[in-house]
């Protein structure tokens, strides 16, 4: 049932494109630009009006679902990338005049990002907030005082993240501002799952949610922890009973707690539960296997 419905899935060859300053990553329809090679700037259709975002990766087969409904225009040229971070520079020195009013106004607004598309038709503010914010006052100073529309969008945590940048605990940027294209959900039960200490501060990100790095390794620790013993559990070793205490699911190792007094540590193909519990396939990894 499961290949069947994978056949049933309608492909289309797109392009993914990056647009700045927010790193969102948006998938085109490809037709008639096929030969697009990775960083090659294009004009493409936004919400906002025509953009340059630069391309992702050559064209590949995605499923129709994942691709927008805007489309590209044409390549950019040398003239288009000159006015795009002329846009840029225009918007960065607008946005403070705008940060200005939302001090007038007393508004909980963190300003992040700002952007002109290439019609300059209106200005685009990126801000985050812990919730909603009333700022119908702060738009009507702004439609008097400013020349543009102005357009204020508000984005959750995660997404001014990648927006600003950070730099995770790892040393490395954060993963949203490389690489993730969409967030899926994270939850402390990852965390439990994968025996990591239950500290905040360990396990949150600079956005203040968890990690989005619990998620890369949350399937592999699912399918070994299935096939070890669990932390109390009474196992059967070479040296006699024990009780494990302690599991390292990276080397497939348990902790167990002799009966007759000590620790010990074992590979898991090396003990046996007294309880029942389903065939390992990691046992096979020192040549032992472990009988039902």
């Amino acid at each position: 049932m499961a290949e069947n419905a994978i056949a049933q899935i309608e492909t289309k060859l797109a392009v993914p494109l990056t647009f700045q300053p927010t790193n969102q990553v948006l998938h085109y329809d490809a037709t008639g630009f096929e030969n697009l090679r990775w960083g090659e700037p294009v004009i493409a259709e936004t919400r906002f009006g025509p953009q340059i975002g630069w391309v992702r990766r050559t064209p590949f087969q995605v499923p129709k679902t994942e691709i927008v409904t805007y489309r590209l225009i044409r390549r950019a040229d040398a003239e288009d990338i000159r006015r795009y971070y002329q846009l840029r520079d225009k918007a960065r020195r607008d946005m403070e005049f705008v940060r200005q009013k939302v001090r007038e106004h007393d508004l909980p607004m963190r300003l992040l990002e700002a952007e002109y598309p290439l019609d300059e038709n209106q200005l685009v503010v990126y801000f985050a907030a812990e919730g909603r914010v009333d700022f119908r006052a702060l738009v009507a100073d702004l439609k008097r005082c400013f020349p543009k529309r102005v357009m204020l969008f508000q984005i959750g945590a995660r997404d001014a993240i990648r927006t600003i940048g950070a730099i995770g605990p790892c040393g490395r940027p954060s993963c949203c501002s490389l690489f993730l294209r969409r967030f899926e959900s994270v939850t402390m039960k990852m965390a439990k799952e994968q025996l990591l200490d239950l500290n905040p501060s360990r396990l949150l990100g600079a956005c203040g949610k968890l990690k989005c790095c619990l998620r890369y390794e949350h399937e592999l620790y699912c399918e070994a922890l299935r096939c070890m013993p669990k932390i109390g559990q009474w196992v059967q070793t070479p040296k006699g009973r024990g009780q494990v205490t302690d599991l390292n699911v990276l080397l497939m190792k348990v902790t167990v707690a002799l009966e007759e007094g000590g620790y010990s540590v074992w590979h898991v193909s090396e003990v046996s539960p007294l309880e029942t519990s389903p065939a390992c396939p990691f046992c096979f990894l020192n040549g032992h296997e472990v009988k039902e």
